[in-house]
């Protein structure tokens, strides 16, 4: 028998990255363009010739197995490999240019993102931006009408036909400004916010993208008046550093406040709630060449840096460049 490196296919290998990383079967069927029973058939032949179950799932469930895992880390690696490969001896010289419409909830802080942009600009400086800083909910209508291609917001729920990866983990704490009288007051008891005037954002609500901060002082019973509201992350700074009440923000979006000594941490000093960042995008969305291209960079990124890292690591390991992200004719991969 001929060993399995002669004859695994690459195709299966690739289609299991976009699996994994869409976490369904059908999202990575509409994701490569392709029809969901031939996504779930190069999963069965690719479990079949590696004689381990990869993923195991259900209507209800999506497991990667540890056999999976491993085969995941692998793949990545490899197409990472032979990416460069291409590049080294020039297999193509195609130039991708073009426009990438994106939508972006205010104040995002994320050294991976960052890093992200910094790369793929270095190796496509052809291609060009714009972004639209608006409301989580705003976000997502965006996205449903195909306003840009993709966009980052906060969601507890992700709306059909919209799909989403979680890009990075926040956790909110509350924060009091140096004219607060709470500023400076160490082991304070929770009781101690109870009656505080507040600052809030205006989907803070039990039926909005940051219920959980709701959920929190409805339960812990701070019923102090709210004495602020924006939808913006620098407006609610803004008015908790002028001392108008306390507020709950991102704590690393406020590190450096908290360094120069302008804003104070409150209890819960564990923090209130963790939420995340989502990337979404529209399931039935036909990408340009630079849309398509820079989708496929950014989910080679994610591959690289584990979530909980993502707020303050930047990219490391050497991604893909130019021709990471071109197949063999020059076009896109998907």
């Amino acid at each position: 028998m001929r060993p399995i490196h002669d004859t695994l296919d690459w195709n299966l290998l690739r289609t299991f990255i976009v699996i994994v990383q869409e976490e369904s079967v059908s999202r990575a069927a509409a994701r490569l363009y392709l029809s969901q029973p031939a996504v779930s058939l190069s999963l069965k032949r690719l479990e079949e010739r590696l004689g381990q179950r990869l993923i195991e799932r259900d209507s209800h469930s999506f497991r990667v197995t540890g056999a999976g895992q491993v085969v995941y880390r692998e793949a990545v690696e490899i197409y990472a490999n032979v990416a460069r490969l291409a590049s080294e001896v020039g297999n193509s010289h195609t130039e991708i240019s073009g426009h990438v419409s994106l939508l972006f909830i205010t104040g995002i802080e994320c050294r991976f993102l960052d890093s992200v942009f910094a790369r793929f600009h270095r190796c496509f400086p052809q291609v060009t931006f714009s972004i639209q800083e608006m409301s989580s909910h705003e976000v997502q209508q965006g996205l449903l009408q195909r306003q840009g291609a993709l966009g980052i917001c906060l969601a507890q729920q992700t709306p059909e036909p919209l799909m989403s990866q979680v890009l990075a983990r926040q956790s909110y704490r509350y924060f009091c400004g140096r004219m607060h009288p709470l500023f400076g007051q160490q082991n304070l008891p929770l009781e101690a916010l109870r009656n505080e005037r507040y600052v809030s954002f205006g989907s803070e609500q039990l039926d909005g993208v940051l219920s959980p901060l709701a959920m929190f002082r409805a339960r812990e019973g701070l019923q102090g008046p709210v004495i602020g509201q924006s939808s913006s992350l620098q407006e609610i700074r803004r008015m908790v550093l002028a001392g108008w009440g306390i507020g709950c923000m991102p704590e690393h979006t406020v590190r450096r406040e908290i360094d120069e000594g302008q804003l104070w941490p409150l209890p819960p000093y564990g923090g209130v709630a963790d939420i995340d960042l989502h990337l979404m995008w529209h399931r039935e969305a036909r990408f340009s060449a630079a849309e398509s291209t820079f989708v496929d960079f950014l989910h080679n990124a994610l591959a690289k840096v584990p979530l909980e890292e993502r707020l303050h690591r930047g990219l490391e390991m050497q991604l893909p460049d130019a021709n990471a992200v071109l197949s063999s004719d020059g076009a896109p991969a998907t």
